[in-house]
């Protein structure tokens, strides 16, 4: 059937479709397959190896001799196979270089740092210090590295320019490196043997000195800069890693970074470069130990004559720059030109020691201890931070001016040594502060005595004792009753009762706790008692309370919990550990043999005046890094309550009260014309060796020290608040001026009341009295319920209750006057937190002043019998002599001794009394005819007295002329028997 459908074909042979005859007679497969083809093509490929391996010797080193042929390898390579194979390599290559592109960079980028900023916080720096303002420097601080970053705005454009055309100038055209430098600079390193010339970009040189890398040339620093500088110029832009490398780049010295090099070198900013002086600058990167002229002891006093500075290289480096920047088009050939004539190395400024040209420099010191304290001991070396701390410059000026201007009294009376410090009550910020007269005197200059040296304040630690007797009682107030009397008192034991002052030789000498004055004046208000800096009354009330609970409280208040400690004897306190801190005893409570910083105490002072809330004390507003990135800024802290607010307010009042206060009239300052209200305590040690005071009010709170610098030296012929308040009221008046006036509010529920008063001079000096009869009691005052009583009989020189044996011209009976009603001491039959004092006065309570065997003071009067006018009159004479008390004694200046001559009981003449035995004379003109008795009468300096009497016969003038003598211009008749004309 096949046979019969192809017909005529039949015995012919078809033709194959998929095939085609070339005319050379070559055979083409047409129609095939992907398989087809593949297997089509490996078949030839195999058949024209096989065709070529049989032309090839069977020898394989002959082999190999043949196939490296010259004309045979070139013939491979330019034929078709051979750029195949060479495509083959070469995409081979790339696939292995890339994951060893990879590799390199893995295993070097694990070793790196993240580039966070490009600050040059890693190098270090200078720290500026600024006033509140933000705008007045005070100090740049630096250890090794001398930088201050800005912004990019704030440098030349000259000093940019100058920079890129020395440095790289093509640097707005590569990328993070520059394969033509790098390949130039190997060029130059090959031809002249040795590394000549670098290839690093600016962005490279600005990871180099960022990471504070060396000079190191090697590959695999090489690699390491590329991948930061790679990541660097992906991160930021152009002008950031410019601007970045200008405030990081070496000037030498310790100069870094463009702004420190134009304010030290030319006194100018990076801003304001000349184009001769950032040419100059730009010179200097290059080599910074031969052409910074830092390092000749002609700019440098502590360079060596051996220093490497190269005066000559450094001009011709400065003209080359010009030229580049010339060849660049960045400055015209004339500017370049003007630029070089430029004298520049006589314009440059001597390198100035660290602390030249610092202002408040105990202030920035006391800034820069909290910083160190805040931020760890290393910040001093970070690079760029810009302080702006709490230093009003107006407030600093007054406390400056004033330390300068007493200093001459202070070192007349022994004294070497000042400080002032001063806080804004409203936020705890110390706006001013002195440490010493001088801080560039060598001896002791560098001793701040406002916030590092520890003193004893003396008497200005007593308002302390009274807030904690107050806040720790519940039936104590500004009118509550402490005696200022001689007894035995812990660590006190007063066995010995002799004045100090002439008892030098007993041994072991006096042991009474005395007052400055060597007073007692008997019962006192906590008001009178703070206000007349009564030594005794403090100690009272601080072993009322205790004393380790009474400084604790201090302590908070002071916002440190070892502000106020007792020493081992013989310790430097300066340098004290806890291991020398010993406990503390009564002395304490006047400010002896315990130790507080002038700083702490103003805080504690503070904090009464904030009514017992403390705010810590701050030096610093806010920080900024080399970035200008805030990395603290001040935010007012919530204030803590460290004492009732009613025991504070009490304290406040008691202290800005002048009648109270026993300074001299011209010296109080707590009353201002313009309204305001200070508080204000002083402070004397024992020893004299610390003068303090203190005062403060709604808005500030000052504290004065002067002494000398060895804490060894008394200073002495003068009284300390000579010297401390002209220093204290200048500050506070001036701070005050321009001020509305803020004072104290009372809390709610403060009470007034009636309180005891004190009639009776406190001491020899400025109280005035009476205090009042109602004072102010906290709120939860609870009065006492038996004795309401408060009138009283009392002797008027002791100020106690009279007895049996107090003379009468000694005895007063008035209102208030029963001192025990308010009686809260517990050494005088009294007591605190009981809800008030015993029902009945203790011994220690009554008059101790007059005992029933004093002998009173004696006078004998000496008279003729009759006495004429006519003739003169007649001389009537007073022979006194002491009993048992002085007839006068300086202690009790309020009853001078005194003779008083009475005709018929009317006083006639009074004279003062001193030694004894005195003789008191007067001439008595008779007035009238008749017979008068003449009494003399002396009291002594305790109220005794004693009289004598004389009796004789007088006749007035004209007696007997029955009109007949001249009587021009007399009354002849008695105008009292007589009707006044009408």
């Amino acid at each position: 059937m096949n046979d019969i459908y192809r017909g005529s074909n039949k015995g012919r042979r078809r033709p194959n479709k998929n095939v085609y005859t070339t005319k050379s007679g070559k055979t083409i497969k047409l129609h095939q397959s992907m398989g087809q083809r593949m297997k089509a093509s490996q078949n030839a490929r195999a058949a024209r190896k096989a065709a070529y391996l049989s032309t090839l010797p069977k020898d394989p080193l002959k082999r190999l001799a043949y196939r490296l042929n010259p004309k045979r390898l070139a013939a491979y390579w330019f034929s078709r196979e051979g750029a195949l194979m060479a495509l083959k390599i070469t995409g081979v290559g790339i696939v292995v270089c890339f994951f060893i592109a990879v590799g390199v960079f893995a295993y070097f980028r694990k070793d790196l740092p993240k580039i966070k900023d490009i600050s040059g916080d890693r190098l270090g720096g200078s720290i500026t210090y600024y006033d509140r303002t933000g705008q007045t420097v005070l100090w740049q601080d630096y250890e090794g590295v001398k930088r201050i970053p800005v912004e990019g705005t704030e440098m030349s454009d000259y000093v940019k320019q100058a920079t890129i055309a020395v440095e790289d100038k093509d640097f707005y055209k590569h990328g993070a490196f520059d394969v033509r430098g790098i390949l130039r600079a190997g060029v130059t390193d090959v031809i002249q043997g040795h590394a000549a010339q670098g290839g690093s970009t600016i962005t490279q040189q600005l990871v180099k000195l960022n990471q504070q890398w060396t000079d190191e040339r090697t590959i695999t620093r090489k690699v390491k800069e590329l991948i930061l500088a790679v990541e660097l110029e992906r991160e930021y832009s152009k002008s950031d890693i410019l601007t970045g490398y200008l405030n990081i780049a070496p000037y030498g010295g310790v100069e870094y970074g463009v702004e420190s090099a134009a304010r030290d070198y030319f006194g100018t900013t990076a801003k304001d470069l000349t184009l001769a002086q950032a040419s100059f600058l730009a010179s200097i990167p290059k080599s910074p130990g031969v052409f910074s002229p830092y390092n000749s002891p002609r700019f440098n006093p502590s360079a060596t004559e051996e220093s490497n500075f190269d005066e000559k290289a450094l001009i011709d480096r400065q003209h080359y720059v010009l030229d580049q920047m010339v060849d660049q088009k960045m400055v015209s050939k004339q500017q370049a030109e003007e630029a070089k004539k430029v004298d520049l190395l006589a314009t440059i400024q001597p390198l100035k020691p660290k602390y030249q040209g610092i202002q408040a420099p105990y202030f920035v010191l006391s800034a820069k201890a909290e910083l160190e304290k805040k931020y760890g001991s290393e910040t001093v070396k970070r690079g760029g931070w810009r302080v702006i701390t709490t230093l009003n410059m107006d407030l600093q000026k007054v406390a400056e001016e004033q330390v300068t201007k007493q200093a001459a009294q202070i070192k007349r009376y022994g004294g070497d040594e000042a400080a002032m410090v001063a806080a804004d009550v409203k936020t705890g910020q110390i706006v001013s502060l002195v440490g010493g007269i001088d801080f560039g005197n060598e001896s002791h200059g560098y001793l701040n005595f406002a916030s590092n040296q520890k003193v004893s304040p003396g008497s200005s630690f007593k308002p302390y004792d009274y807030a904690a007797l107050i806040n720790y009682s519940n039936n104590v107030g500004a009118g509550s009753v402490l005696y200022d009397t001689q007894g035995a008192l812990p660590g006190y034991p007063c066995t010995n009762k002799n004045d100090p002052r002439s008892d030098k030789r007993t041994e072991g000498g006096p042991n009474c706790l005395w007052n400055y004055d060597f007073l007692y004046p008997g019962p006192l208000t906590l008001r009178y008692a703070l206000g007349g800096s009564r030594n005794v009354p403090a100690v009272k009330a601080m072993l009322t309370v205790g004393t380790d609970k009474t400084i604790k409280m201090a302590s908070e208040m002071m916002g440190n919990s070892n502000a106020y400690k007792c020493y081992e004897a013989g310790v430097d306190v300066n340098d004290a550990t806890s291991a020398d801190e010993a406990q503390c005893f009564a002395s304490a409570a006047i400010g002896d043999g315990a130790y507080l910083r002038l700083d702490d105490h103003v805080t504690g002072l503070a904090t009464m005046s904030r009514n017992g809330s403390l705010l810590p004390k701050t030096y610093i507003l806010k920080i900024n890094d080399g970035s200008s990135k805030p990395i603290m800024e001040f935010k007012q802290p919530k204030a803590k309550q460290i004492i009732k607010p009613d025991a504070a307010y009490i304290v406040n009042m008691m202290a800005s009260d002048p009648n109270a206060s026993y300074m001299n009239a011209s010296a109080k300052f707590h009353s201002q014309k313009n309204g305001w209200h200070f508080a204000i305590k002083t402070g004397t040690t024992n020893d004299n060796y610390d003068g303090l005071m203190t005062s403060w009010s709604t808005q500030y709170a000052a504290v004065t020290w002067i002494g000398h610098h060895t804490r060894q030296k008394a200073i002495t012929g003068t009284a300390m608040e000579n010297l401390t308040g002209p220093m204290t009221r200048a500050w506070m008046e001036n701070a005050h001026a321009s001020l509305k006036p803020e004072n104290w509010v009372a809390p709610t529920g403060m009470k007034t009341l009636p309180s005891f008063v004190v009639r009776n001079k406190v001491s020899r000096l400025g109280e005035v009295v009476p205090s009042p009869s109602n004072d102010l009691f906290p709120s939860w005052y609870q009065a006492k319920t038996s004795n309401t009583n408060s009138s009283q009989t009392t002797d008027k020189v002791s100020g106690r209750v009279a007895t049996s044996c107090t003379p009468e011209l000694a005895r007063q009976t008035l209102g208030n006057s029963n001192a025990n009603t308010w009686n809260v001491d517990q050494w005088a039959g009294g007591s605190a937190s009981s809800g008030g004092g015993s029902s009945s006065a203790s011994s220690t309570a009554t008059d101790n002043i007059h005992n029933c065997s004093d002998s009173p003071p004696s006078v004998t009067i000496t008279a003729p019998s009759t006495c004429v006018a006519d003739n003169g009159g007649c001389t009537i004479t007073a022979t006194v002599a002491q009993g048992t008390h002085a007839l006068t004694d300086g202690s009790r200046a309020q009853f001078p001794g005194t003779v008083n001559f009475l005709v018929n009981g009317q006083n006639v003449k009074t004279s003062s009394v001193g030694d004894s035995p005195s003789t008191v004379t007067f001439t008595y003109m008779p007035t009238t005819s008749g017979e008068i008795t003449i009494t003399a009468q002396v009291i002594d300096s305790v109220l005794y007295q004693a009289t004598d009497k004389a009796t004789l016969v007088t006749t007035a003038a004209n007696a007997n002329n029955n009109g007949n003598n001249d009587t021009t211009g007399r009354r002849t008749t008695n105008p009292f028997t007589t009707s006044p004309p009408r």
